[in-house]
């Protein structure tokens, strides 16, 4: 199953915030009683350690509002919260905060704390361009397009980069993701990148700890110079 980890630039964590019990992101004042809460957001220190760098791993127990309709047996809703989990993984040395779960409820979580004194961190965005012509191959990509009835194709196969469809597509669009395989390892790893910093890995591994230093080589090897960094400080 893939697993999907969006990188973006650690400025402040406060893990003493989370050490012993979770701690509700933004929370300042008590609820009403007998009024439910919003969407909340709580982050917990994990409590299995992750055995690479200075890796510190929490739970993100992230609520977002969806709008469904349906009925809980006595009543029933147009909308609820539903409830995700979101790993997070930080490292000071390396300044980094990576997160690893659902997209919708990651960039969910990115754009909630925008403004948090407790947890600051810079979202990215990746030049495809430049990424592509640091690639021998790619084994599949996805375009953008901003005009035009389709908004969006995709090219799988071999020998992308010399088919006509894909100068096309180049063309008029802009990459939105590149599929390649990464060697690392004495291994061939299939891997997919996205534009907003995140690294796709296909294959299975045993250990957290290989998955992250993986997805670290990556972001050295190929990403960290081709970076730009959100000016809005965070996902909005």
């Amino acid at each position: 199953m893939a697993k999907s980890y969006k990188i973006t630039h650690l400025i402040n964590f406060n893990g003493n915030e989370f050490e012993f019990s979770p701690f509700i992101l933004g929370e300042r004042q008590l609820n009403i009683k007998g009024i439910p809460p919003d969407p909340q957001t709580k982050i917990m220190k994990a409590r299995d350690r992750i055995d690479f760098e200075d890796f510190d791993k929490y739970i993100i127990e992230h609520e977002m509002e969806e709008t469904a309709f349906g009925r809980t047996y006595d009543s029933s809703f147009s909308r609820y919260i539903r409830k995700e989990y979101i790993n997070a993984y930080t490292s000071k040395n390396c300044k980094l905060f990576i997160l690893s779960g659902k997209k919708r409820f990651v960039l969910d979580f990115c754009r909630i704390s925008k403004n948090k004194n407790d947890i600051d961190f810079i979202v990215l965005n990746i030049d495809m361009g430049l990424l592509l012509s640091k690639l021998p191959h790619v084994k599949g990509v996805w375009f953008r397009f901003q005009n035009g009835l389709v908004r969006a194709s995709a090219l799988m196969g071999s020998d992308l980069e010399s088919t006509s469809d894909f100068q096309r597509f180049k063309n008029h669009g802009d990459i939105s993701t590149l599929s390649f395989f990464y060697e690392y390892s004495n291994a061939q790893h299939p891997i997919l990148v996205t534009s907003d910093g995140t690294v796709v890995l296909y294959n299975t591994y045993q250990e957290i700890s290989y998955e992250l230093e993986l997805v670290l080589e990556i972001y050295k090897e190929l990403l960290s110079d081709i970076i730009q960094e959100e000016t809005s400080r965070k996902i909005v």
